[in-house]
């Protein structure tokens, strides 16, 4: 498929948010928010902006693989003192009216945790710990389970509670065994030790 060769290579997009996209193809999550950072410049007056291939590549990857999209822009500091990057958000999902409720909470003032752990799929019971006493700190986040290997163990990208964690690990396994089956080069990325 050619949209996997063109997102395994596509610059400004970490290989979380490429693991995402796959994710989101493959209906192992409803939806995510994927972003592309430009490079850093220092004179807001003159913005280096995001190519435009770039933009027309990953639109185009969305379309290939059958994926609805939302995009917001901005210019924000970069994590480099003195700098600042622009940075463009795709929220996206199977159906454009999914995309666009990601999109409005994450734009809404007062940020619905809850709701936004949901559309990206994240198990009930660890959407309904995030940030209470019965979420699970970040130290205890185990490296693998007996039903989770060490490598999908990697693929988490949201707390954990105390008291389910072990059930809420269990679809790494799967979705760590299905990008591996569609881009092992995406899969060796995201799960390659920091």
């Amino acid at each position: 498929m050619n949209a996997i060769k063109s997102l395994e290579s596509l610059p400004g997009v970490i290989s979380h948010d490429k693991a995402s996209i796959l994710l989101v193809h493959g209906n192992l999550k409803p939806s995510a928010l994927i972003v592309m950072e430009g490079p850093n410049f220092r004179d807001l007056k003159a913005p280096e902006h995001i190519t435009l291939a770039s933009l027309d590549t990953l639109n185009a990857i969305f379309s290939e693989l059958s994926l609805s999209s939302v995009k917001k822009t901005e210019i924000m500091e970069a994590r480099e003192s003195g700098s600042y990057v622009e940075v463009v958000r795709f929220f996206i999902a199977r159906d454009i009216s999914t995309a666009e409720k990601l999109k409005l909470l994450f734009d809404t003032v007062s940020v619905n945790h809850a709701e936004i752990g949901r559309l990206l799929g994240y198990p009930e019971t660890a959407v309904t710990a995030f940030l209470t006493p019965r979420m699970l700190n970040q130290a205890d986040t185990p490296t693998s389970t007996k039903e989770v290997s060490e490598l999908n163990m990697r693929l988490l990208g949201h707390r954990l509670s105390k008291d389910n964690w072990q059930e809420e690990v269990k679809y790494l396994e799967r979705s760590g065994e299905y990008i591996k089956s569609i881009s092992p080069v995406i899969y060796d990325l995201v799960t390659a030790k920091e």
